[in-house]
């Protein structure tokens, strides 16, 4: 699996450091690197709230350019799209980056400056740029809100991939979605006697299931319920 830094470039402010300190603590990730930052005073320690040991462990980089030589990958962000004339600034989107977590080696989520963000020579130094869509009036954002929203989708795809191993969130597959449909038909089928009323009930039932995106559990516990009510309607009415 992946090992990711988030990569401060030149932050003004001691303050915004912390708040990132204190993001990724949030989000599971410890790794922090400071390039040319200022020095952490009050306000850096007083953002960062529980996320101090992240400052104080923080790695200290004087070069931009030996980010390439510490990492297998660099992920640059940007605010600024690209244009016929500055190709170099296509970019993806935040969740695009699941596709990351399969891979091996160190990479780097490197946030540029407050003020003017990275420049051309740094993105070029780096393997991928991702942006976070905004409104074109005023799309940039905080930078702990850009570290926030990165972090996030990250945190997302990884937790979405190790729930995917637990039975009761398993997704319904189709021989279950089948047999929970003929299910509700025949218990429908006992409770509706006109055509039109039974029709409907079904295609509604249908809908909802294919709206829902019920679990594998979820489907076992209807289905067994469906038939167990068809059971008892049957014997009364016998």
């Amino acid at each position: 699996m992946a090992e990711f830094s988030v990569v401060l470039v030149e932050p003004k402010y001691d303050g915004n450091i912390g708040s990132v300190a204190r993001l990724m603590k949030n989000f599971g990730y410890s790794k922090l690197v400071l390039v040319n930052p200022p020095e952490i005073a009050k306000d850096g320690r007083s953002m960062a709230m529980h996320a101090r040991d992240i400052l104080e462990s923080a790695v200290r980089v004087d070069d931009y350019s030996k980010l390439t030589q510490d990492y297998d990958f660099l992920v640059a962000t940007t605010a600024v799209l690209a244009t016929d004339s500055n190709s170099r600034r296509t970019p993806i989107f935040p969740e695009d980056l699941s596709g990351a977590l399969e891979t091996e080696g160190k990479i780097a989520l490197v946030f540029g400056r407050e003020d003017h963000g990275l420049s051309n020579e740094e993105i070029e130094q780096c393997d991928l740029i991702v942006t976070i869509p905004g409104s074109r009036e005023y799309p940039t954002l905080n930078l702990s809100q850009s570290v926030a929203i990165i972090l996030y989708e990250l945190s997302k795809a990884k937790m979405r991939r190790d729930m995917q191993g637990l039975k009761k969130l398993r997704k319904i597959e189709k021989i279950e979605k089948d047999v929970l449909l003929e299910k509700f038909d025949d218990l429908a089928g006992c409770v509706y006697l006109n055509e039109y009323e039974l029709h409907n009930a079904k295609k509604t039932f249908r809908q909802l299931i294919g709206r829902a995106f019920i679990s594998g559990r979820e489907a076992f516990t209807l289905t067994g319920t469906f038939r167990k009510a068809a059971n008892k309607i049957r014997k009364k009415q016998a």
